[in-house]
């Protein structure tokens, strides 16, 4: 919604003097988008994380930018959050921190006296769900010294490829970066030789981008190894999106087995 919004505001500037401020929240709020947002709008820009049984937890104020564009800023006032490891098979204990270094991936978990009676008795569920008081969110993320939070994945979107964790939040990222691209949607499939593949679904702002194009741009690019190129692609006119704008990522791995049958992903 935002995108759109900066490029209107830029094809037909509006007056907006009297615009005190601008809130994200329901996905992450990309660097790039986050500066574009400031220069377009106001520089007002607030970006929050929560959950749907936690409510908010991280604020990004916009006293922390443009330094900290990109994350969802550190816990709120009566709110603790943490990034703990990720095991197989069990829930990291609430001590179990990933090294504050902006780089190590492990999961978000909040205590707070905010919460849902989602799980009220369903023990099963709760189980699986909260440790020691602590809320386990399914949400992966990196953090830094400072306890400032960035967002790279779910747990189920997250891609293993040779043994190794891959987030398709951190190349949907720089897949947007590129001029030619409206948004786009990272996911595996199944892959003989690593196990999985990645694969983007294309929304494109230029109806000449070509696959080729976009391969060359991330091979080039500082941010994207080699091997996090995705072998896949297809463009599309839009993608599956929840009421709050998150991206379904599992409507298009379910989908993907039949695109790729149809060739609607092709391999590059």
């Amino acid at each position: 919604m935002y995108r759109a919004m900066v490029e209107e505001q830029s094809f037909r500037p509006r007056d907006l003097s009297t615009l005190r401020g601008i809130v994200s929240m329901g996905a992450p709020l990309e660097r790039e988008l986050c500066i574009e947002l400031q220069k377009a709008f106001t520089p007002n820009v607030f970006n929050g994380y929560g959950t749907t049984e936690t409510f908010w937890n991280t604020l990004l104020l916009p006293d922390d930018l443009p330094d900290k564009a990109g994350t969802a800023g550190r816990a709120c006032i009566g709110d603790e959050v943490r990034v703990v490891k990720v095991y197989e098979g069990r829930l990291a204990d609430p001590e179990e921190l990933v090294e504050q270094d902006n780089t190590e991936v492990g999961e978000v978990i909040v205590r707070t006296t905010k919460g849902s009676l989602t799980y009220y008795n369903r023990p099963e569920e709760l189980e699986r769900k909260v440790n020691k008081g602590w809320f386990y969110t399914g949400d992966l993320a990196t953090w830094d010294e400072e306890g400032y939070i960035t967002i790279v994945s779910r747990k189920d979107d997250m891609v293993i490829m040779a043994g190794e964790n891959v987030y398709p939040i951190q190349i949907e990222e720089v897949i947007n970066q590129h001029e030619k691209v409206e948004d786009c949607a990272v996911i595996g499939v199944p892959d003989k030789r690593t196990g999985q593949a990645l694969a983007a679904y294309i929304v494109r702002k230029d109806p000449y981008l070509t696959a080729k194009e976009l391969r060359h741009y991330l091979r080039d690019h500082p941010m994207i190894s080699t091997h996090k190129i995705p072998k896949y692609f297809a463009f599309v006119e839009s993608l599956p999106m929840t009421a709050t704008g998150k991206k379904q990522h599992y409507v298009l791995r379910r989908e993907a087995p039949k695109d790729m049958e149809n060739g609607v992903l092709k391999r590059m």
